[in-house]
């Protein structure tokens, strides 16, 4: 079990994580920031999106890095991640076509494996 899996499994899972990080003043009372990575670090091992998580389209030649702007919802079947453009404009992607952008693309705010 890597360690971000071990703090979410000792925090009581996932959701109860969500809920504590929830909790109005949580950053006075513990490190809210570090359980914010490690929550981070469980979706993009198990492919979860939530609300504000920055994504990149995971093939072609588009770098735009993108924002999560509400929650998924499924369509016919296929699970459509809301996201908006930091130019504002906004279009849903399929889940199985995007994936959760690493620290250094949020750093430079693109994907880096486009060649250009």
């Amino acid at each position: 079990m890597r360690f971000h899996e071990r703090v979410i499994s000792d925090f009581g899972g996932y959701e109860k994580c969500k809920d504590i990080l929830s909790q109005p003043n949580i950053d006075l009372i513990m490190n809210a920031h570090g359980l914010r990575e490690h929550m981070l670090e469980y979706r993009r091992q198990h492919n979860i999106f939530e609300v504000g998580d920055k994504v990149v389209f995971g093939s072609g030649l588009n770098a735009d890095l993108f924002t999560i702007k509400s929650k998924p919802k499924k369509k016919n079947g296929v699970l459509l991640l809301p996201v908006i453009l930091s130019n504002g404009s906004w279009f849903d992607l399929m889940e199985q076509f995007v994936r959760h952008a690493t620290d250094e693309e949020i750093k430079v705010g693109k994907r880096l494996e486009v060649n250009q």
